[in-house]
C-alpha cells in the first residue's frame, strides 16, 4: 500500500470533519475560533455601538469640530496672555524701519535666516521653493508691516508656515531687516519674479 495513503492528519482524532467537506483529498475540519478571537469581534461590535450613540445621539463624546474649537479658544487665551504680559513685543512701522537701519539687527536676522528660511527661500534669498527674495516683486504686499505679518502669519495655501511660535517679535522684525537688506543683490540662479512689482 501507498504510505501516502496511509497517512492520516494529525488532528484526525481531535476534529470533526465537516460532511461534503472534501476538495482534491483535503478534508475540510469544523474548527471554532479562540475564545479570545471571538471576545474581540465581540468588544469591536460591542464598541461602534456606544461610540455611535456617544457622539451622534448622547453627546457625550466630542466631535472632531467640537474639539478643535476648544483648542482654538485654548490657544487665542495662551495668545492674548503673552501679550498682555508683553507689552514692549509690539511692533509697528517705525520699529521695523529702526530694525531695517541698524546693523546689529540685520545680522541677527540673517542668523534667524539661515536656521529656518534658507531651506526654502534659498541662502541668499535667491529663491528655492519659496519665491526669491531679492527682486522687486511681492505676494503679497511689501511694506516692512507686510513682511512682518507674512512672518506671523504664514501663507498656508502656499506652504508657508506660520512662525509666531518659533520667533519671538523682536525676532520676527530681525528677520524684516535681514529680508530688506537682501534687495537688489542679484545672486545667481535667482528665481522668476512672482507676484506685483513695486518700484
Amino acid at each position: 500500500m501507498n504510505p501516502m495513503e496511509q497517512r492520516t492528519s494529525p488532528d484526525a482524532n481531535r476534529d470533526t470533519p465537516m460532511q461534503g467537506h472534501n476538495y482534491d483529498g483535503i478534508q475540510e475540519y469544523d474548527n471554532p475560533m479562540p475564545g479570545w478571537w471571538v471576545w474581540l469581534f465581540w468588544g469591536t461590535i460591542i464598541f461602534s455601538v456606544v461610540y455611535t450613540l456617544g457622539l451622534h445621539v448622547f453627546g457625550f463624546i466630542d466631535s472632531y469640530e467640537e474639539d478643535l474649537a476648544e483648542s482654538q479658544q485654548e490657544l487665542m487665551a495662551i495668545r492674548e496672555a503673552y501679550a498682555a504680559a508683553n507689552p514692549a513685543a509690539a511692533i509697528d512701522e517705525a520699529t521695523l524701519a529702526a530694525y531695517v537701519a541698524d546693523p546689529a539687527r540685520v545680522e541677527a536676522g540673517a542668523a534667524h535666516y539661515a536656521a529656518q528660511c534658507a531651506a526654502c527661500h534659498g541662502d541668499k534669498g535667491q529663491g528655492l521653493i519659496g519665491p526669491n527674495l531679492t527682486d522687486k516683486y511681492w505676494l503679497h504686499g511689501n511694506t516692512n508691516m507686510d513682511l512682518y505679518n507674512v512672518i506671523t502669519n504664514g501663507v498656508l495655501d502656499k506652504g508657508m508656515p506660520p512662525w509666531e511660535a518659533v520667533f519671538t517679535p523682536e525676532q520676527r522684525a530681525e528677520l524684516v531687516a535681514f529680508i530688506r537688506s537682501l534687495e537688489g543683490t542679484n545672486p545667481p540662479g535667482a528665481k522668476e519674479p512672482q507676484g506685483t512689482l513695486y518700484e
